[in-house]
């Protein structure tokens, strides 16, 4: 295998390429045709919330090609939909950024900004009471304005869940960040699970289609396993693009480094165990999706419920195949992703939680 160390960047590239081949899934060609408008509706979205503006920043953010990463979970989304998707594509990736610098190490700051958004999630408007005036904030108000819009409460509970647990497990990986260590691979994902973001996204797979599950679908076997599944798929993939960027940052939030740390051996081998298990789990989702449609028909499920619950397994796969489809093309994860984080450096855009939760914890910014 080639060295993930490598410092030249065709053997970064054939060092990430050698990875994701050991994957027995392929990532997503399936795109939204409606990716190209989508992605100027966000540039401007970007720029009316004052969180990307200046022309090097843009194309910084635009080398990430967060549009074809909307386009490729939800290919069937056009217009407005997609506009949506793009947006919180855009607004998921600036949020994570702000928690590789000082605020991802102080867990009483984090606290303090996580709060802020988490407010918005009680009212369907976003309109809640003591919410700072933050691009981020203001921005996710309106992003959760627009996705809930239409959808029946049943629907909003479980988003609004979902969105819940993945706010405030960035609380939990802070305070892994002080400690600098992941005592087992399990508790790793117990707190990734939350933070990769993946359980919102499936909820709009039903938004999109225009069509809501029974709960009751959701919380039980197979479904809700194949959820989780989908959690585990993602976390593996990513870690697996995302190590030479993770390593070149010294960030340990990624199963290789923590696999290696916890169990011994190379980067090499802690790769290839990486890889089988997100095989694995890929393979059980596929596993419980053929098992699925008799399942339904023997518990007498009607016809209707049964084609939506068809979209949404395939949306499953869509998120995971095209995470990976859009692990392959981001700058992201390449030598460009790899320079942007490199000694010390941060993305141009990763200080607004900072500047703010220093303000409101009651000190002067330096």
């Amino acid at each position: 295998m080639v060295d993930t160390h490598a410092s030249r960047p065709h053997a970064r590239q054939a060092a990430l390429l050698r990875r994701t081949a050991l994957l027995d899934f392929s990532g997503s060609a399936d795109l939204s045709p409606g990716a190209k408008t989508a992605k100027a509706h966000t540039v401007r979205w970007l720029s009316r919330f004052d969180m990307v503006r200046e022309r090097s920043t843009l194309a910084e953010y635009d080398a990430l090609e967060m549009d074809r990463l909307a386009a490729y979970f939800w290919p069937g989304a056009e217009g407005p939909d997609l506009e949506v998707a793009g947006d919180l594509h855009a607004w998921f990736i600036i949020f994570d950024d702000q928690f590789d610098g000082e605020l991802g190490e102080d867990p009483e700051a984090v606290s303090r900004f996580v709060d802020a958004v988490v407010r918005v999630t009680s009212t369907p408007d976003g309109e809640a009471d003591g919410a700072p005036p933050s691009p981020l904030v203001l921005s996710f108000r309106d992003l959760w304005r627009r996705m809930n819009a239409g959808m029946p409460e049943i629907w909003q509970d479980r988003f609004r869940g979902h969105w819940r647990d993945y706010l405030r497990a960035h609380n939990r990986e802070a305070l892994t960040r002080t400690g600098r260590v992941f005592p087992s691979l399990d508790a790793y994902l117990s707190v990734t699970r939350h933070t990769i973001g993946v359980q919102p996204c499936l909820d709009l797979i039903e938004r999109f289609g225009g069509y809501t599950l029974p709960s009751a679908l959701h919380g039980s076997f197979p479904l809700a396993g194949m959820r989780e599944a989908a959690d585990d798929v993602v976390i593996f993939v990513n870690d697996l693009v995302s190590l030479d960027k993770e390593m070149a940052a010294g960030d340990i939030h990624n199963s290789v480094i923590v696999l290696r740390d916890r169990e011994g051996g190379t980067v090499e081998e802690a790769v290839r165990r990486i890889a089988d298990l997100a095989n694995s789990r890929y393979r059980g989702f596929e596993e419980a999706a053929a098992r699925l449609p008799a399942l339904l028909a023997e518990a007498g499920v009607g016809p209707g419920v049964r084609r939506d619950v068809e979209h949404f397994v395939a949306g499953i796969r869509h998120v995971m195949c095209g995470n990976l489809g859009w692990s392959l093309r981001t700058s992201r994860y390449d030598e460009r992703g790899v320079e942007a984080v490199s000694r010390g450096r941060q993305r141009p855009w990763a200080d607004l939680a900072g500047r703010e939760a220093v303000v409101r914890a009651g000190r002067s910014p330096a």
